[in-house]
């Protein structure tokens, strides 16, 4: 017998859930299971969001969290069965529309749920419907998305006046009614409690915006140094204000978070969101230039006091250096990065016992040296796709699970990064072994 109060693995919560759902055959896998791509494709990002609700995404659940996760599959239960009756429509008219691009279920699994959204069980004109959503989910792709945007950016007076937008939004933006230092007192706060208490009055405030207006200000860039040691060495802007973002720059390839160009976040925006989720291109870059004139470029408050929050966290992120100061929660990050094996063998190899590679890798060094850097470079973007999709986190669990994500996601990165060069220097290694 199960213990109720017990945490139970996450693919047991779904599996008993999804068996509790007559009709789902197709998307059930031989033990009767949702599949894989099911719950990647369906269950994660379209029922459950667990982006926005990161508590629901681990791998063992607490009993709310369990039931939680049960509760919104059961409720989702009759569009579930739509979409399983959707899919073979889909997949009989693709085979006959000769379409071979992508994989059948990473395409139709969401597209049966976004028909079973829009026309509920499949009709007498289900096999129309289904070849007509095709037509346009692969003639509206991301390339396709891109070269009009391309296009629409390249008119000189779409530009002139989306330019003028730009510089007026950018300079009207209004103020945050809060001082730059309260903002990071408020945020100092949150890192040292990380209570849902805590983050309702963060996340109720103005902090993120302010902080990011700050940036603006050449003054108020000197205050905000002073309340987070190491501000200047984030890459958030080239000179010592964050300046306005251009509307396009050729050869982009700039770290700067703050002033990455419209259109490269409009590119963005098309790799997150189906095409049947997006609007013209027209208005795509309209919602991005509000979202470039608010603080840290994240029109929701919330994500951009997560922002904010992680500029804070960031400066003690250094697990070259070993132990590190800054807020308790910080430490406890950069300690866990610290002790990955990679981390202690490129410590090594700076030390001059053990060399990194065949011949030292200047771009690799760096790249662990700025850690931080990379931190924020990959929550920055895990946020603005959250205000892409309009997501937030619900509490302060959320919080900490999304910046301890990321700081895993970037860790994992730099430790394939050393791994290919340790492979890279292995015959070298056999040669004097």
């Amino acid at each position: 017998m199960v213990d109720a109060g017990a945490p139970r693995l996450r693919s047991a919560v779904l599996a008993a859930a999804w068996a509790r759902i007559p009709g789902v055959e197709v998307l059930s896998s031989g033990d009767g299971g949702p599949l894989t791509r099911t719950v990647k494709k369906i269950i994660d990002p379209l029922v459950v969001r667990a982006a926005a609700r990161p508590r629901l995404g681990r791998p063992v659940l607490e009993p709310a969290a369990a039931a939680e996760l049960t509760g919104l599959l059961l409720a989702d239960a009759a569009r579930l069965r739509a979409t399983a009756a959707w899919f073979p429509h889909l997949k009989r008219q693709r085979r006959a529309l000769r379409i071979t691009d992508g994989d059948v279920q990473d395409v139709c699994f969401p597209l049966a749920y976004e028909l079973a959204t829009g026309f509920g069980m499949p009709g007498p004109d289900a096999p129309e419907t289904a070849a007509s959503a095709l037509r346009e989910w692969h003639g509206e792709g991301e390339d396709a998305g891109v070269a009009r945007l391309t296009a629409y950016l390249a008119d000189p007076r779409v530009a002139a006046d989306l330019t003028a937008k730009l510089h007026q939004r950018w300079h009207d933006s209004p103020d945050a009614g809060l001082a730059p230092e309260d903002a990071a007192a408020l945020l100092g706060a949150f890192v040292d409690q990380l209570s849902d208490t805590a983050w309702r009055t963060l996340a109720g405030s103005a902090a993120g915006h302010a902080f990011g207006l700050a940036l603006r200000r050449r003054e108020g860039t000197g205050t905000l140094a002073e309340a987070v040691p190491g501000l200047p060495e984030l890459g958030l802007q080239r000179g010592d204000r964050t300046g306005v973002p251009p509307l396009h720059r050729r050869d982009e390839t700039g770290p700067e978070l703050l002033e990455r160009s419209v259109e490269r976040r409009v590119r963005a925006t098309l790799r997150r969101l189906p095409a049947a989720e997006r609007g013209p291109v027209a208005g795509l870059v309209d919602d991005e230039l509000a979202r470039v004139a608010a603080g840290f470029g994240l029109a929701l408050p919330a994500l951009a006091t997560c922002f904010a929050l992680g500029v804070v966290l960031a400066p003690a992120l250094r697990p070259l250096d070993g132990a590190a100061g800054g807020p308790g929660f910080a430490r406890q990050l950069n300690a866990q990065v610290a002790r990955e094996g990679y981390v202690l063998h490129a410590r090594r190899a700076l030390a001059g016992a053990t060399p990194l590679t065949r011949r030292p890798d200047a771009e690799l060094v760096r790249e662990l040296r700025e850690f931080a850097k990379q931190f924020l470079g990959r929550l920055w973007i895990r946020l603005h796709g959250f205000d892409v999709r309009g997501d937030r986190p619900a509490d302060a669990a959320d919080v900490r699970d999304l910046v301890t994500g990321v700081v895993r996601s970037t860790s994992l990165d730099l430790r394939t990064k050393v791994r290919r060069a340790l492979e890279a220097r292995l015959p070298d290694l056999e040669a004097v072994s």
